[in-house]
């Protein structure tokens, strides 16, 4: 590296220090790498954290309705799904998006009544508000305000059951009151479990108000405790002769809630049943806070993650409950590929045809693998398939204990993988962090062209499970012969391990500045800790092995006072691929202090999100090596290196 780089560098950190409101960044002309299915399908998602589906309407005349979907975590707007076509599996199939002028976002739903006309309904602070859509300004716009009444205190959302002289019942989500944890899960005093291992703080469900067209307003659910933490949404739905006027819900956990509307007129429900799948066996959605909007045909549902469809089978369980198929993706023509939220990234011939592929690791907990049908020159990516272990999806969830910042993170995974052959048999097996602060081995039992994974195995260090700091990524290699492992410990610190057997390593010391000084990773305690993305990488292709680090904005990588992202880049920064070049040998590595990845005009890199990013080293694109980087929204990005400052 150049001193008038560092240079350069040193005066933009400055800068960009004493800016506010951090936008995301990539090299002018980047794009989101494409799926190359035909048309371009792939998963329906937007460039959000969270989804929201509103409703559905006839907006263009296609056969099927049109979908409208609010996004949340990331720019907030009202977005219109044009229906192109049903895939083989049922799921529908839309258009590219297009966003909508709606002075609301969230907490409403939209319907088509009998005359065709479209209409919102939104809750605003202690109102109802009507909007009517306006087709040829796709803009919804405010015709009446109601004040709700004083029992619907702060509903969290809303069900509208269509009457066939034109009037509706509504439908409210209200909390039961009770309060979660205490205090902040960014301190040391932060406690989500007692010395017993069970949570503290009360147990916050969520129940059904009733406000008929008549004007009739009660608790139409059976008790207060429902649905834990949220239902997220509530949608109408007609499931045939006797069930025309049910509700189904969302929930936290993912559970889809039913209740039989007995009523033919306002409310009369029937205790809750949990959705049920074709085996009788309760559904439960594949991420966490799963909204619900009836489509014809079944259920699209979605919280943190895409769209999925489920089909209703017409046959009811021996619970009473509504049987519906598993859930298929939702899908969307000339789609970016997408890789789950806060994706972590790992290159590797996957498949033994020679052509890097891409596997990814998400906060829903799933491992992803996409197909490179375009060589290393110029790849090409199928959509993401999931990747199995003994035979079923790898899908890691914290569980009732296994987040520390407590019961309500249960569904969340937050799972890196590392593509690498870990036990020198010349397959590529994976090593995983998570949520937990555990690693785990998935050792590769199949061929080199079919991979077949074991489940996964714990790693352990003196015969403890290896363990540091939580939804941080293993860094691999091989260094003279042995595998070595990297991962943030207990203490904050980059730290070395060697592989002994399968299952087991042996400590090989802290990673070191070059003034001797350990690595530090994380910007404070709690959920505010860990979070890096290390990978072992010659990124100037000296023969030595350096460091490329995707992580969040709260990082503070090497050390508190004056790391990066933050305090070096600011308070408020985003999540920022970091690189430290390795200054001594892969014998004995030491490490230059870290550096953003810019582009050409010396603006840092950030390609979007809070949370974390995964970043890695890779020689796809031809001209390498490159930097793939990821948006916490699930959009993968391939940089040039020369679309990369001062190398």
């Amino acid at each position: 590296m150049s001193s008038s780089f560092k240079r350069s560098a040193a005066a933009l950190l400055i800068l960009f220090a004493c800016q506010c409101g951090a936008q995301p960044h990539l090299p002018q002309g980047t794009k989101a790498l494409p799926s190359a299915a035909e048309k371009g399908r792939g998963p329906l998602a937007l460039v959000n954290l969270h989804h929201h589906v509103l409703g559905h309407a006839r907006v263009f005349g296609g056969k099927m309705p049109d979908l409208f979907v609010a996004g949340y975590g990331g720019p907030q707007a009202v977005h219109l799904f044009r229906w192109v076509d049903t895939a083989e599996n049922g799921a529908p199939v839309f258009a590219r998006p297009v966003e909508v002028r709606c002075d609301f976002k969230d907490k409403g739903g939209i319907f088509q009544n009998p005359d065709g006309a479209i209409t919102g309904l939104w809750i605003s602070k202690e109102h109802l508000v009507t909007t009517e859509f306006d087709r040829s300004a796709l803009a919804f716009r405010e015709t009446q305000r109601v004040r709700l009444p004083a029992e619907i205190k702060s509903p969290a959302s809303l069900g509208v059951i269509l009457n066939s002289d034109g009037t509706h019942d509504l439908a409210f989500e209200l909390s039961n009151g009770a309060k979660g944890t205490p205090g902040h899960p960014w301190t040391e005093e932060w406690r989500p479990y007692n010395s017993s291992g069970i949570a503290t703080g009360g147990l916050r469900y969520r129940y059904l108000m009733g406000w008929s067209a008549d004007g009739q307003v009660k608790q139409i659910t059976a008790t207060k405790n429902e649905v834990y933490f949220s239902m997220h949404d509530l949608t109408a739905v007609d499931l045939g002769p006797g069930h025309e006027r049910d509700l189904i819900t969302g929930s936290r956990q993912g559970n889809l809630v039913h209740y039989r509307n007995k009523a033919g007129r306002g409310f009369d429900l029937e205790k809750k049943r949990l959705v049920a799948g074709p085996d009788g066996n309760a559904l439960r959605h594949p991420s966490i806070n799963p909204s619900v909007c009836a489509y014809p045909g079944g259920l699209i549902a979605c919280g943190e993650g895409s769209l999925y469809f489920y089909r209703f089978t017409g046959e009811w369980a021996a619970t009473g409950a509504p049987v519906f198929s598993g859930p298929v993706s939702v899908l969307q023509e000339n789609a970016d590929l997408y890789a789950g939220t806060l994706p972590s990234p790992t290159t590797v011939d996957w498949d033994g045809d020679g052509a890097l592929d891409i596997l990814a690791g998400n906060s829903e907990g799933f491992v992803l693998f996409f197909k490179n049908t375009g060589g290393n020159e110029s790849p090409r990516f199928l959509p993401a398939t999931r990747v199995q272990a003994g035979g079923r999806d790898i899908h890691v969830q914290a569980g009732y204990s296994g987040s520390l910042q407590g019961l309500q993170e249960a569904r969340w995974g937050y799972l890196s993988p590392n593509a690498f052959d870990w036990n020198g048999d010349g397959l590529p097996d994976l090593v995983t962090g998570d949520i937990t602060g555990d690693y785990h081995v998935y050792l590769n039992r199949g061929t080199r062209t079919e991979p077949r994974l074991d489940p996964a195995r714990p790693l352990y260090c003196d015969g403890i499970n290896l363990h540091g700091m939580w939804r941080c990524r293993p860094a691999l290699a091989r260094i003279g012969g042995r595998a070595a492992l990297v991962i943030v410990d207990g203490e904050d610190h980059f730290h070395l391990y060697w592989r002994m057997d399968d299952f087991n390593v042996e400590d090989g010391g802290k990673l070191k500045l070059e003034d001797g000084k350990p690595i530090g990773a994380s910007g404070g305690v709690g959920g505010k800790s860990g979070r890096a993305k290390p990978d072992l990488f010659d990124w100037n292709q000296d023969g030595h092995l350096d460091l490329v680090i995707g992580t969040n904005r709260v990082n503070s990588i090497p050390d508190r006072a004056t790391g990066l992202p933050m305090p070096g880049i600011g308070i408020k920064t985003l999540g920022t691929p970091l690189l430290m070049l390795n200054t001594g040998t892969n014998a004995k590595m030491k490490f230059a202090r870290p550096v953003p990845f810019r582009d050409t005009s010396g603006v840092i890199i950030q390609p979007g999100g809070a949370h974390e990013t995964g970043a890695v080293g890779t020689m796809l694109g031809g001209d390498g090596p490159n930097l793939l980087v990821c948006n916490e929204a699930g959009r993968m990005f391939l940089l040039p290196r020369k679309s990369l400052l001062g190398w």
